[in-house]
């Protein structure tokens, strides 16, 4: 009677803990072994490394925006705004253009509709810079609140970065958002300007203040080296797989070799 033949697509047989044991316990693959977790080891630091940096980078900047300083101390004209810069308060002095007034709303000032009444200031360095002075509940009454600005103003308030001006509704003839690139139109002889504008802490008389909290900074977790310490931790894994499949090679060699 003939043996049946083997099945070509059959699995080897796994060998048990005590067979695996028998070549894994020879020096040659113990020295492996201890080998592979060096290097695991190696890897999972680097992965820990990784990630930390990922940590790390999530971490805001902790900037000291509540101290006012003077602004060209943070800032500088026809230059871009710095993260730093952002929601300071600052302090400032110039000249009021007349004419040169804005009306921006409605928007929100504390969960309430308004209009804002920003002015075109020239610094004492000749510089431009457009200043919130304050709210009104309507756009009549921060025009009225025009004829009270003073001549001269020392700007005392937070430094905030312009905004869109795609958010405006030209149709209508509505300007809600305050964009220095908009107002550089209207002015006359704008000159050298402020990338940003203030943001006035007490406001001009017969308006009201515009609320200004402190600036929060957005983080998000970097993403790259995140998957930078999975792949490490994924090597690790390896080193330690790498060994056992050897032993488990040398253990079916010896198994087909044997009588």
């Amino acid at each position: 009677m003939t043996a049946a033949p083997a099945d070509p697509d059959a699995r080897p047989p796994r060998p048990t803990l005590a067979q695996f044991l028998s070549v894994a316990r020879r020096p040659r693959w113990i020295g492996a072994l201890v080998l592979s977790l060096a290097i695991a080891a190696a890897f999972a630091a680097l992965g820990q490394w990784q990630l930390d940096r990922s940590v790390q980078n999530v971490a805001a900047p902790d900037y000291d925006t509540e101290t006012p300083v003077p602004l060209e101390t943070v800032a500088r004209p026809q230059a871009p705004m710095t993260d730093a810069s952002i929601g300071q308060r600052i302090t400032a002095s110039g000249a009021v253009v007349p004419g040169d007034f804005s009306v921006i709303g409605p928007r929100e000032n504390d969960g309430v509709e308004g209009f804002w009444l920003v002015a075109h200031i020239v610094t004492e360095e000749g510089v431009s810079l457009a200043v919130g002075l304050g709210w009104a509940p309507d756009a009549d009454a921060a025009v009225r609140a025009e004829a009270e600005v003073p001549a001269t103003l020392a700007v005392a308030g937070r430094y905030l970065p312009t905004e869109s001006p795609e958010l405006n509704d030209v149709e209508t003839g509505e300007r809600r958002v305050l964009s220095i690139g908009e107002l550089l139109n209207l002015w006359q002889a704008p000159g050298a300007v402020y990338a940003g504008y203030v943001v006035l802490a007490e406001p001009t008389p017969g308006l009201d203040a515009i609320h200004q909290p402190p600036p929060t900074r957005d983080t998000s977790l970097n993403w790259l080296n995140v998957f930078y310490a999975i792949e490490w931790v994924i090597f690790a894994g390896f080193a330690v797989f790498l060994w056992y499949r050897l032993v488990r090679d040398v253990w079916e060699r010896e198994r087909e070799a044997a009588p």
